[in-house]
């Protein structure tokens, strides 16, 4: 019998064909009438296209008819795979650290006070030498300006102390000089910003004076309001908020700290005066340090919450997956059986949403490093404007810690950007 006018339906040897399908756990492709082949060359194409991507595995009928073609996904990685696969090398993560102003005033920071407590190792050192045998001062001089050889056999421990005791304060000299510079050179990495700051400054308070002058003549047209609730209502909208405040905290401590600085160039002189700046600019750094924390905390705050919502949604698609294959195991047919174990093991649909939540992650961790970093600046500073007697190397280890944290959050940052443009 000729079959051609049914070859729209499917026939008992495909029902067997697509059964036994089932059983191997081979997907079924379903093609309309008269898609199986085109005609034209831009279709042509598109199948080239799709075999270079996909191998394909001839599955012959028992009576020989109809092979069926099973698609083998054989695509090349991705961008993004490529990326991954891209070594980065420790030392090219330090020079791009390096190359910002950021990065060397974290890495002299670091050195700083990492000399700081050295010299003060270094100190109690020499200090205990010098108690445990008082003959090390009291020829220390003499010895260094006649010290020769013969002197060696006769009193060669003695020798020894001397010369420790030598290298130890020529180390504590040449640290503390070393140190002096480091904190003089970070200060002229930040020093050269407050004109720039007063010039926003007063950018900002002309267009005050502009907007109130605008909402000002809009009211005479409209006869809605006074003119001193106006003004008000400009001047809040535009200053109180919390920019504003980032705005002018940053300039309270930049003139501080620029006026500190050119006391040490000897630009000026004046101790009660300079005593009065130092007071401020610790003032001004540790209001800057507490409201750094309330931004970080907020924003770790709405990071957590956009994670959790993320992570319930995928909860959520994983459940619904499960309990629709469970309530379909049964009454379904095969094909929508087929249909819905796919869905079930397929990933994709999360692969943007989980992305998301690992980027999420990402800033979460370089937020709680800023936290970290910004709560043992504020235990520093909070020496320094209380004026509190703590053990000496407090505010040296407090900053040290500090600096660490601060170069962690750069170093993730740099290796982040290199790994983009890898």
């Amino acid at each position: 019998m000729d079959s051609s006018g049914f070859s729209g339906f499917y026939t008992s040897q495909g029902l067997v064909d697509e059964f036994k399908m089932l059983q191997d756990n081979l997907p079924i492709t379903l093609r309309e009438k008269g898609t199986s082949s085109y005609s034209d060359g831009e279709h042509d194409t598109d199948n080239d296209t799709d075999n270079e991507r996909f191998g394909t595995v001839q599955i012959v009928n028992s009576n020989g008819k109809q092979p069926l073609q099973q698609p083998i996904d054989v695509t090349l990685p991705d961008s993004k795979s490529r990326d991954a696969a891209v070594v980065l090398k420790n030392i090219d993560i330090l020079k791009a650290i390096f190359d910002t102003l950021s990065g060397k005033d974290k890495l002299a920071k670091i050195l700083k006070y990492v000399l700081d407590l050295l010299t003060l190792f270094v100190g109690r050192s020499r200090t205990i030498i010098t108690t445990w045998d008082p003959q090390v001062l009291r020829h220390y001089s003499k010895v260094l300006s006649q010290l020769n050889l013969r002197l060696a056999p006769k009193h060669p421990i003695t020798i020894v102390k001397i010369l420790t005791v030598a290298c130890l304060q020529n180390f504590e000299s040449r640290a503390s000089l070393i140190s002096t510079s480091l904190s003089l050179f970070r200060q002229i990495l930040r020093f050269g910003g407050t004109p720039f700051r007063v010039a926003s400054m007063g950018q900002k308070i002309g267009s005050t004076v502009q907007q109130i002058t605008t909402a000002k003549e809009l009211s005479l047209s409209q006869s809605r309001r006074s003119t001193s609730s106006i003004a008000v209502a400009v001047i809040n909208k535009v200053w109180v908020n919390e920019s504003s405040l980032t705005d002018f905290l940053d300039l309270y401590y930049g003139i501080m700290d620029e006026l500190a600085l050119l006391h040490k160039f000897k630009v000026w002189n004046h101790a009660a005066f300079f005593r009065w700046v130092s007071k401020h600019e610790a003032l001004s750094w540790y209001y800057d340090i507490m409201l750094g924390l309330k931004k970080n905390w907020v924003s770790l705050r709405d990071l957590n919450r956009t994670q959790l919502e993320l992570e319930i949604q995928i909860q959520v698609k994983e459940r619904a997956l499960e309990l629709s294959t469970r309530l379909h195991d049964r009454a379904a047919s095969p094909i929508k059986q087929q249909l819905l174990q796919d869905l079930h093991a397929s990933s994709t649909g999360n692969a943007p949403t989980l992305e998301r939540i690992q980027e999420l992650e990402r800033q979460r961790k370089t937020i709680i490093l800023d936290l970290v970093r910004l709560t043992f600046d504020f235990l520093a500073d909070t020496t320094d404007v209380f004026n509190l007697k703590t053990p000496p190397g407090t505010y040296a280890a407090l900053s040290l810690v500090s600096g660490l944290t601060g170069f962690a959050k750069l170093w993730g940052n740099a290796k982040k950007e290199l790994s983009y443009t890898a």
